[in-house]
């Protein structure tokens, strides 16, 4: 029925007038405001020569990788993809833009004066959109805000290891706003290896990494156990996300996508499967769902009360209930409703657990038997190329932390430059190639042996 608007009468027409611009002001107040880099760097803000109160000026000349991610859409790999893809250009595509400008990680947001795409992943693509919260920051009573009066203002506080873990995971694991998937892959993009604690470590920090540190000893380790733990919650909201727009759209089925499993189970030398097989233990063409994330967040879980006094036992289960439901479909071909369910049970698992680990504690003597654990004759870690980095960065992290808590080495050669070294060699990609195509997990035997050999006690 058609509403005639002469009937309306004067105080109708300035009620409902009154309710749009409420409206309107509440949709203007949610769109996220981009300031920009340059919004940030003067001097008397983050743009000093020292690190604390120059932390703009650090990310500038220090944090290449971020800073240029914007050019890197630019180069020769970026524009065959391009080309391959069918898309105008990389650097226009909102796929791209996602993960590489700090616009794509704000698409709806309004963009100030001094915004500007080239700068990459800047400041705002991890703290916030800052257009409602940066001069607020200033302010002397910026420090009694809580963590959620600042949320609300669109700032993300990376301080807890939890947060730093999500934001990351958001572009180097994947979301349902931005996935990297087979077809990008096929293209040239190099497939998602995520690892918190390897990559915090090779960030260049714009903030006092070492008092940070004093205050948690054991700061790497927990990178590395919070970072595997929200890199599988990531992969299952992924699916959680596919299965529900399946449902959405009258699917009963879904299929995840290639990306999400070994990629080395099919692509490897034709050649008789031998230990270092990707397919071990599977039908060969039955790749592994989650083969770089899954397995070792499943392990952390189970060593979590352990080392950390907390249980991980319901992640480890929703995440293991998650994994055979992918594993013994197709190629991950499952009933979506089921898949939607099983998704969320473990993310939701796996974020309680994950927060448990923020500010748990654990001795050195736990830390003993993780590492002895790692290196192990007889181990859980699988013995392909991803169960064997995997365990090569557990040993790592253990290591450092062990080294901080209570500054003695925890193998008796001097320097880990020796036997790790090798380690990782017998890891690395062959000269010309993006896969570790002479890889053979026989060769780590004696490795292992000897790093338990040198472990001091």
């Amino acid at each position: 029925m058609s509403i005639s608007f002469r009937s309306l009468t004067v105080v109708c027409l300035t009620t409902l007038l009154a309710g749009l611009s409420s409206r309107l002001l509440a949709a203007d107040v949610a769109i996220p405001r981009l300031v920009g880099a340059a919004g940030c760097t003067a001097a008397s803000c983050h743009g000093g020569n020292s690190l604390i109160g120059g932390e703009a000026t650090a990310w500038l000349s220090r944090d290449v990788v971020h800073r240029r991610a914007f050019d890197v859409l630019f180069s020769e790999t970026s524009v065959r993809m391009a080309l391959q893809l069918g898309l105008k250009s990389a650097h226009t595509e909102a796929r791209c833009l996602a993960c590489h400008s700090t616009v794509g990680m704000h698409p709806d947001g309004a963009k100030g004066e001094r915004f500007a795409v080239e700068f990459g992943v800047g400041c705002e693509s991890c703290h916030g959109a800052a257009g409602d919260w940066v001069a607020r920051h200033t302010e002397r009573t910026w420090r009694s805000l809580s963590v959620s009066q600042k949320a609300d203002l669109g700032f993300h506080d990376l301080r807890p290891v939890n947060a730093r873990a999500e934001k990351c995971a958001e572009c180097h694991v994947g979301s349902p706003r931005a996935t990297v998937d087979h077809d990008l892959i096929a293209a040239g993009h190099p497939r998602l290896a995520f690892e918190l604690s390897a990559y915090h470590a090779l960030l260049p920090k714009h903030w006092d990494a070492a008092a940070e540190l004093q205050r948690d000893p054991a700061q790497e380790l927990r990178l590395w156990a919070i970072g595997h733990a929200v890199s599988a919650k990531a992969l299952s909201e992924i699916a959680a996300a596919r299965a529900e727009s399946a449902l959405k759209s009258g699917t009963k089925h879904v299929t995840s996508d290639l990306a999400e499993f070994d990629c080395h189970a099919c692509h490897h030398d034709l050649a008789e499967p031998t230990r270092g097989r990707p397919t071990l233990r599977d039908s060969l063409g039955s790749p592994r769902w989650g083969s770089w994330s899954v397995p070792p967040a499943r392990v952390v879980a189970r060593e979590s009360h352990q080392l950390f006094g907390q249980d991980g036992a319901a992640a480890e289960s929703s995440l293991g209930q998650l994994a055979k439901l992918m594993q013994q479909s197709r190629l991950g071909t499952a009933p979506a409703v089921q898949l939607s369910l099983a998704a969320r049970q473990s993310s939701a698992d796996l974020a309680n657990w994950s927060r448990s680990l923020e500010y748990s504690t654990t001795e050195p003597e736990r830390m003993n038997q993780l590492l002895d654990r790692l290196v192990a004759t007889e181990s859980e870690w699988l013995p392909t190329w991803d169960g064997q980095v995997q365990r090569y960065l557990g040993i790592v992290a253990t290591s450092r932390s062990l080294r901080v808590t209570t500054g003695r080495e925890p193998f008796s050669f001097a320097s880990d430059a020796n036997v790790l070294s090798n380690f990782r060699s017998q890891l690395a990609y062959p000269i010309g190639y993006a896969t570790p195509r002479s890889f053979d997990s026989s060769a780590v035997n004696p490795i292992i042996q000897e790093l338990r050999q040198s472990l001091t006690r």
